[in-house]
């Protein structure tokens, strides 16, 4: 919801309020003996909603400023109501005031998530909305045009009620009887990041016209209407069987459920639903879906626009897949200071390492359907750690990627990134299409940034960049690297916040304690990051003047460490174990031909020569979009 344009719609507004039909008497406007306007300013206590506590105190400090007075603001439950208590309510208060009026504007229309209401209730004065964003949007309104002066105050009367409602398009289907915007979409607790993305478009449609929907899990309380997307924890999402690419759409009393034999074929489901709003919509011929309707319909990877998936390992061999993995860059050139003060070296793919311990053997290895990545201290202050790269056979550009895993529990940490460094090594250039992959700038995209946290991690976008001179060579003088952290849009505990705080008392354990998906969506447009399937981050390019470094091709990496002396717990040897390790169930890319998507495969690291397989030979290689 585009909410200042809203506000610029709302404050060109003439007030329509008719004070000539003024039936009511006036509100009061006393000033007791300490000075204290009548009405006291009341926000409710204990809600997280920004924008309500900043209406709140913007109400007040102009009823301040402009009626020469004090005005007391205080939240809800410091005192008890009581007769002839004059309060300006502010949002979701526990006064019953704020409920009424927010009744009011539910029963106007539907579709009232850019509404709000300004009511003189009793001895109350209500500036309420659906959507927290817009109590804000009116209590801007309230003062501009009541608290400018006593006067402007003094037009407002008992029975006074003003609903702003901007005209808006009414999405008018219905399933059992009710209106689809009274459906709570519901997803599995742990499911592909494919079906957030899918039920995350619908949410927005209604959002764009105006309805305040909602998205649960399925281990929520169970609402009395709800869209069940993939294997729900719902008797009645149990009772639908769907296999293979099939998926099935079906009305069971109040639940709608949507279910693939596939994640690809429940995407597919959850679009073909989304189709049928958009042509109900764009005919002006609302459905009615009584309960027993079924459509049935199929997944097929050769319709044009969907998503395939393209590149995947399930780990279910006894060895790695080289075809697949490899070393990261040299593979054995690291080793830096431990938090012990002794080495902190890494193993790769190949065992390759400057730690010559037979300690390094099987730190990476497949077992029980796993890729298993360990970490263990081997001396007294001496510490090896693993990594596992697609740095010399693949790298791609667009999509959704799955990552099914158990972390490793603190102090080791884990990570999951993927890369587009710069290389001047013409055997990688070969690989993956030559001098056209060769590059002055990437973007590093941290799909998990753990260090140890338990029950938190981040994600995030760096980009990197050298200049070059006229000859070839790097200018190492105008190097530079930034990205999102620090940044005020995507701060913790922000509405587009990039960490992820696991919720512990919901959930009842912590993040390495059990498997989990963590995911990313590309486009050409934005980075979104999801967790258990449900988005929590999106990054849009437009923020930011670098734009085409973000459309570069990049290679997968993970690793799994600890005791290093910059990053994680700090390791102590009296309460910590020697050996700890994180475990992958699977990785899957899902890409589509309907933006310009691409995926190159090389040949095994081990080997000198082999022939790269493009997966959209039309596409580019390089930073078109």
């Amino acid at each position: 919801m585009n909410i200042k344009r809203i506000l610029c719609l709302v404050l060109a507004v003439v007030m329509v309020a008719s004070l000539a039909a003024c039936t009511g008497s006036a509100v009061s406007v006393k000033v007791n003996d300490e000075g204290e306007f009548a009405y006291s300013v009341v926000r409710a206590f204990g809600k997280e909603f920004q924008e309500v506590e900043d209406a709140a105190k913007q109400i007040r400090i102009s009823m301040k400023e402009n009626f020469g007075c004090k005005v007391k603001i205080a939240f809800d439950t410091a005192y008890d109501d009581f007769e002839g208590n004059y309060e300006i309510l502010v949002g979701d208060t526990k006064r019953v005031e704020s409920q009424e009026a927010k009744d009011k504007l539910i029963n106007n229309r539907l579709n009232n998530a850019s509404d709000f209401i300004v009511a003189v209730i009793g001895d109350k004065i209500c500036i309420q909305a659906v959507n927290p964003k817009m109590v804000k949007v009116a209590a801007d309104w309230f003062v501009l045009n009541y608290c400018g002066s006593i006067d402007d105050f003094k037009q407002l009367y008992k029975g006074y009620e003003f609903i702003y409602a901007p005209e808006g398009n009414s999405v008018d289907s219905t399933i059992a009887g009710e209106n689809i915007s009274k459906f709570t979409f519901v997803l599995p607790r742990k499911t592909s990041m494919l079906h957030g993305l899918a039920v995350d478009e619908i949410l927005e449609f209604y959002d764009k016209n105006a309805y305040a929907t909602f998205d649960a899990e399925d281990m929520d309380a169970e609402a009395e209407y709800e869209v069940l997307v993939g294997d729900c924890d719902r008797p009645a999402s149990k009772g639908v069987i769907v296999e293979g690419d099939n998926y099935v759409i079906k009305v069971i009393g109040k639940k709608l459920v949507i279910k693939g034999g596939s994640d690809l074929a429940t995407w597919r489901a959850v679009k073909a639903f989304y189709d049928e709003l958009l042509k109900s919509k764009e005919t002006k011929t609302p459905f009615n879906w009584a309960d027993g309707h079924t459509i049935n319909g199929k997944y097929d990877a050769n319709e044009e626009g969907v998503y395939t998936l393209n590149w995947s390992d399930e780990f279910d061999s006894s060895t790695i897949d080289l075809n697949k993995w490899s070393d990261y860059r040299t593979g054995k050139d690291t080793v830096n200071t431990s938090a012990l003060g002794g080495n902190f070296y890494q193993v790769n793919v190949r065992g390759e390492s400057k730690y010559e311990g037979s300690e390094k053997k099987n730190l990476i290895h497949q077992a029980d359907g796993y890729m298993v990545c360990g970490t263990k201290r081997v001396n007294d202050k001496d510490f090896i750690t693993s990594q596992i790269s697609t740095y010399w056979t693949m790298t791609f550009k667009y999509g959704v990627m799955d990552i099914y895993s158990k972390l490793a529990p603190d102090p080791a940490y884990t990570t999951y990134w993927a890369n587009g460094a710069a290389t001047s090594d013409k055997n990688w250039q070969k690989r993956f299409g030559g001098q056209a992959q060769d590059r002055y700038c990437m973007t590093e995209i941290d799909i998990l940034e753990n260090y140890s946290r338990p029950h938190e991690y981040g994600s995030t976008i760096h980009w990197w960049w050298s200049a070059y001179n006229a000859d070839g060579t790097k200018n190492t003088g105008t190097n530079g690297h930034t990205g999102l952290g620090g940044n005020a849009l995507y701060k913790k505990g922000g509405e587009n916040s990039a960490y992820l705080i696991y919720d512990q008392a919901k959930y009842g354990d912590l993040l390495p304690d059990d498997f989990h998906m963590y995911s990313f969506y590309w486009d050409d447009e934005c980075f979104k990051f999801a967790f258990d399937g449900k988005i929590f981050m999106r990054y849009y390019f437009k923020n930011h003047d670098s734009v085409s470094v973000h459309c570069l091709m990049n290679y997968l990496i993970s690793s799994c460490a600890m005791g290093s002396a910059n990053y994680g717990y700090t390791y102590s040897k009296d309460k910590h174990e020697d050996y700890y390790e994180h475990k992958i169930d699977y990785i899957r890319l899902y890409q589509t031909d309907a933006i310009n998507s691409q995926l190159v495969t090389a040949w095994p690291e081990t080997q000198a020569n082999g022939t790269p397989t493009i997966r959209y030979p039309e596409n580019t290689l390089g930073n078109q979009y």
